[in-house]
């Protein structure tokens, strides 16, 4: 049973005003409870709670920092309040905060991090102490990280799945900074358009503010150049950019997915109504508002044809009536009935436009015309697709250019699915310091950055260099250039401008400064010179703590791998010194890092940080005349550090004497020094701090007020405060972390160590090699893989198609969990010595084996390869017969007892069937003579059945032709009229040179029919011969200049009545067997063929060919 953990909600600042009582179940973070109780409340408006958590032991009040990963316990009650004020009061509670958050977050924590059930006593001690000391220090850091719930807060650009684009309406325009692979957010959705019969796709996507330099477009992984079909344009978002023309109007689009169908009435049984109409179903959808055309995508997903009964496709149609009327009603009109042809398997888009009448917003109605076919043959279903909306305006509305990508590409046979995994690597154009101006570059700096931040166009209120401290930021860029710090980072979510300058000079080592004037940066870098003083001389309130922790093993930083296409990569970064197993991790988040060496560079930073400055100080200073400021090196000296030093005032100089207005104990044989500020002249206010070595003026131990300057340095001047101690020892170096206004114009000053030690020891570090592997490999012991099976023999015609063929389907066998990579098969001849083997990918399933013939009987085993080439056991051995199972081939048809006759556009085979039961079907071949037989081209309609010894007869084309010419032989001349020139004797025409004249009949000719015309032309010495169709204009076919067969196919025209032989005048020679008939769609092609019969047995399994029988068709 889930436990409850009371809540008490005090949203005003009279917590007596709108208080709220809840109980929310154990389990759930602060930052939920606080949602669940203030649901309303703005994110920004969060800051001004305080939660506090309250037991019988006492209280705490967390950092909202924590919020989000600290779930109280049951016996705690959550009390939130809004309190006035802001960080400053979050902050003044936040080291208590961080301890109670680790005892409560510690349990979950150590849980996962050890790899226990459940927390044990001792592993939420160590964890707590973890959480502790790097929740406390990191915190009070000098350059404090960004937050962590605000990190949390951005979601990933590289998802688990993948690159994915978003649509993001109310969402800030990304920022870019530095150099990043990213998937951007659509600028408009993307819509489909149909070319033909394939599908397109085009998308706008907004990469964010300009200027950025766009490359390696990618959808997924796959470079955008490994598709075909694809138009890209790209703006880099500048001043003057050109519209994108690939995207150049608003198009809304819906997706509809809804079949149109016009169903038969069926009675209670299902069965169709014979003579009922069909049933027409309108479909209706509506266009989005103010639309000006539309389109309408329709999709046949099984394709539109129909099949004849041998399987043929035919071309099918489907009738589709689209209406429209307005918004208000009123009657439908007609926009277009669509007749959609076509004779294809694979499934197609068509789409169709049309400008509305008038923008606004349009009923449109589809109607399927065509009835529902009962027919198994026949594929017509159809879907209205999708419906789009078009607008003429342009999608983009915005002043400022953006950086975008207008992207036509071809979907069909490409893209699975939506146009939503663009990206590229962009980089941005920033200023960029060349050690004497600045100029835009392609810079991954962080003061580049800075001023792109602060100057850019993602600014309401762009800063102008006269407010940047330009020096100081160009300073800042050559040491960050020399440490090789970079800030690669697309901020593309909420947050708020001081959020964004904190991480970017947080990957610069830096943190943001306003003074007033103008914008600068606090670095985090070795100083050599002191600016103040701090002793209880010149401060009150002075305190100094250390949490006394142990430190994590390593940090867990979760970073945008650059060297791995930017895809998320998690890298522990291992404490400096320790040397064991890392098993206690902290989460660091570098935003901005996306260098594997230099993330571990940064992260190894932080723990030296945690490592030379666990201490915090803190001190109050009266006044208003403060000399140090954030960042400032600054020297102190404290009682509670060293009893033995001293801070006092000089009372009297002479010489090299000093006289101070307090005792110091001295010891002989101790070294001692003072450390105090000199001034270069009355204007320096903060002079430089120098140490000089001293020694006991009047005694050599004990008390004493004088003392001696060891050299001729400059002596501190007269009411100057000096530090005494002990030779190296006297003070601290210090760096002012924090500096807040107190009470009565003082000042109250937050310390850290200068640790110079932390970048000695940064510059000995050595990234270890960076390989983004998670894991470590192991070796396994080896698993002997089972014995594989047969799945499947197959053998000759009956298998394969071919008599001598053998394949060996392969399937794993059970009872073995080893990964398999390979199988190893043996084949032998059946007695022979030695096996033949051959390997086969596991995923191949089987494989072809040659080098055998039908009848052969051959012997086979297999065994199964790991992947780690454990070899399992041989199957055992299995004998098989090539082609066993084949019936026999069909055998030879007997040549003379084949016929084969040409006609007019059609040829005749009788054919004597022998005896062979094997034979059930006939395959005719037409090749044109001299051609190579091609069995798939040169296929005569289909196979003609055969029954064993009958005759039959075999007509293909069109046997209704009939002879129009009478007497073409020219037996008797009969119907023929002889013009000059020409003699019809002995079976023949005849022509003499000397006149031009024609042989021809009269014909009854029909107006643009073509009439098939065929001659022998015979004894020619000279001139030519060409044949017509006379009367009205006279129709010629070629002239024919050669002894032999000669064809003709002539359109007839109007008045064409007869048919004539034409001789030039000097022709000389004969023709013979003149031919006529009228050509239809069903005649074979005219000329000379050789034909060949194939037997078949009933599978299709072809037998030896008969052939050729040569034939004319005319």
């Amino acid at each position: 049973m889930t436990r409850l953990i009371p809540v008490t909600a005090a949203p005003l600042f009279d917590p007596a005003q709108a208080r709220r009582e809840l109980e929310l179940p154990e389990g759930l973070t602060v930052a939920e409870m606080v949602a669940a109780a203030l649901p309303a409340l703005a994110e920004e408006d969060r800051r001004r709670l305080r939660v506090t958590l309250v037991t019988a032991r006492g209280m705490s009040a967390p950092d909202p920092a924590t919020w989000s990963r600290l779930r109280p316990r049951h016996g705690a009650r959550v009390v939130i309040r809004l309190v006035p004020g802001d960080d400053p009061v979050l902050r003044s509670v936040l080291l208590i905060a961080v301890a109670v958050a680790a005892i409560y977050v510690a349990g979950p924590v150590a849980g996962a991090i050890l790899g226990v059930a459940a927390p044990s006593t001792t592993a939420t001690a160590i964890t707590a102490a973890v959480l502790t000391g790097v929740g406390g220090l990191l915190v009070g850091a000098l350059i404090p990280p960004p937050s962590a719930a605000r990190q949390d807060a951005a979601r990933s650009i590289y998802q688990v799945q993948g690159w994915r684009n978003e649509a993001r309406p109310g969402e800030p325009v990304p920022f870019l900074l530095g150099r990043h692979r990213y998937a951007p957010p659509f600028a408009a959705p993307s819509y489909t358009e149909i070319v033909g019969d394939e599908q397109y796709v085009r998308g706008l996507f907004c990469f964010g503010y300009g200027r950025l330099d766009i490359s390696d477009l990618r959808l997924g992984d796959t470079p955008l150049s490994d598709f075909e079909d694809v138009e890209v344009e790209i703006r880099e978002g500048v001043p003057g950019d050109d519209p994108v023309t690939l995207y150049p109007r608003q198009v809304i689009e819906e997706s509809v997915g809804v079949e149109l169908i016009r169903p038969l009435p069926r009675d209670v049984d299902g069965d169709v109504i014979v003579g009922d109409s069909a049933i027409a179903t309108p479909v209706v959808r509506w266009t989005a508002a103010d639309a000006a055309s539309v389109n309408l995508i329709f999709a046949f997903s099984s394709g539109l044809f129909e099949a004849s009964s041998r399987g043929a496709l035919r071309s099918r149609s489907v009738s589709i009536l689209i209406r429209q009327r307005p918004e208000a009603g009123g009657a439908w009109s007609d926009v277009v009935t669509l007749e959609i042809a076509a004779k294809k398997r694979e499934s197609f888009f068509r789409q169709v436009g049309w400008d509305l009448p008038s923008r606004g917003r349009w009923q449109i109605e589809v109607t399927r015309l065509t009835d529902e076919s009962t027919s198994p043959q026949v594929a017509d279903r159809v879907s209205l697709a999708g419906l789009q909306s078009i607008r003429p305006e342009y999608p983009l509305a915005i002043a400022r250019p953006l950086a975008l990508v207008a992207l036509r590409i071809r979907a069909s046979y490409q893209l699975n699915g939506a146009l939503d995994d663009l990206n590229g690597i962009v980089q941005r154009f920033a200023p960029e310091w060349d050690g004497e101006d600045w100029a835009d570059g392609l810079s991954r700096n962080p003061a580049s950055a800075y001023l792109a931040a602060l100057t850019g166009p993602q600014n309401p209120y762009p800063v102008s260099e006269a407010g940047i401290d330009m020096d100081l930021v160009a300073d800042w860029f050559d040491w960050c250039a020399a440490q090789g710090l970079k800030y690669d980072r697309v901020h593309d979510r909420a947050e708020s401008f001081g959020d964004m300058l904190r991480a970017i000079c947080a990957a610069g080592r830096a943190s943001p400064r306003h003074d007033g004037l103008r914008w600068g940066v606090v670095i985090d870098r070795p100083q050599t010179v002191a600016v103040d003083h701090v002793s209880p001389r010149n401060a009150s309130g002075i305190r100094w703590s250390r949490p006394y922790v142990d430190l994590p093993h390593g940090f867990r930083v979760t970073f945008f791998d650059e060297t791995n296409g930017w895809a998320s990569a998690e890298r522990i970064v291992r404490r400096p010194g320790y040397e064991g197993e890392i098993e206690l991790t902290e989460a660091l988040d570098v935003p901005g890092k996306t260098d594997p060496d230099e993330v571990a560079i940064e992260a190894t930073r932080r723990m030296l940080e945690l490592i030379h400055r666990p201490d915090r100080f803190s001190a109050v200073q009266d006044g208003i005349a403060r000399v140090a400021t954030r960042g400032d090196l600054v020297m102190g000296s404290f009682d509670v550090l060293d009893r033995v030093q001293r801070s006092a005032r000089v009372k009297a100089v002479e010489g090299r004497l000093v006289e101070l207005d307090e005792v110091v104990a001295v010891e002989d044989g101790t070294d001692y020094a003072i450390r105090f500020r000199v001034y270069a002249d009355d204007e320096d206010t903060i002079g430089e701090s120098v140490v000089s070595a001293v020694t006991p003026a009047a005694v050599a131990s004990g008390e004493t007020r004088l003392l001696r300057l060891a050299t001729s340095a400059e002596a501190p001047s007269v009411g100057e405060l000096i530090h005494f101690g002990t030779a190296g020892s006297e003070s601290h170096a210090l760096r002012v972390r924090a500096v807040e206004p107190g009470e009565d114009m003082a000042s109250v000053y937050a310390y850290v160590a200068d640790a110079p030690e932390i970048e000695a020891a940064l510059a000995d570090y050595e990234p270890p090699a960076w390989n983004g592997r998670v894991g470590a490999e192991i070796a396994p012991d080896p698993v002997t893989p089972a014995a594989p099976r047969f799945v499947e023999i197959l053998t000759g015609r009956t298998g394969m198609d071919d008599p001598d063929g053998l394949r060996v389907l392969l399937a794993p066998g059970s009872g073995s969990a080893a990964p398999l990579a390979s199988y190893r098969l043996g084949h032998r001849l059946a007695g022979a010595p030695s096996w033949t083997e051959l390997s086969l990918p596991l995923a191949a399933g089987g494989v072809a084996v040659s080098g055998y013939a039908a009848g052969d009987d051959v012997e086979l085993r297999a065994l199964a390869v790991a992947v780690d080439g454990t070899e399992g056991p041989l199957t055992a051995t299995v004998a098989v017969t090539i082609g066993e199972k084949d019936s026999p081939l069909p055998g030879a048809l007997d040549s003379d007892a084949i016929e084969v006759q040409g006609g007019l556009g059609s040829l005749s085979i009788t054919l004597a069937a022998t005896a062979d039961e094997a034979t059930t079907r006939v395959q005719a071949y037409l090749v044109p003579v001299g051609d190579t037989l091609d069995a798939e081209a040169h296929a005569l309609g289909q196979p003609f059945a055969v029954s064993p010894g009958a005759t039959l007869s075999y007509l293909h084309g069109d046997g209704t032709r009939r002879e129009l010419v009478e007497d073409g032989g020219f037996n008797t001349g009969a119907g023929w009229t002889a013009g000059p020139g020409w003699v019809i004797a002995s079976g023949v025409a005849a022509h003499t040179p000397g006149s031009v004249g024609g042989v021809g009949q009269p014909q009854d000719l029909a107006e643009g029919k073509t009439y098939r015309l065929g001659f022998t032309v015979s004894g020619r010495t000279a001139g030519t011969v060409t044949p017509r169709l006379t009367g009205g204009t006279a129709q010629a076919g070629d002239a024919v200049a050669s002894d032999g067969l000669a064809l003709s196919a002539i359109v007839a025209t109007a008045g064409n009545d007869g048919v004539e032989l034409l001789a030039s005048i000097d022709f000389d020679g004969a023709v013979d067997d003149v031919r006529l008939y009228r050509e239809t769609g069903r005649c074979l092609s005219a000329g000379a063929w050789d034909v060949y019969l194939e037997p078949q047995d009933l599978a299709g399994v072809p037998g030896p060919r008969s052939g050729p029988f040569p034939i004319i068709v005319y």
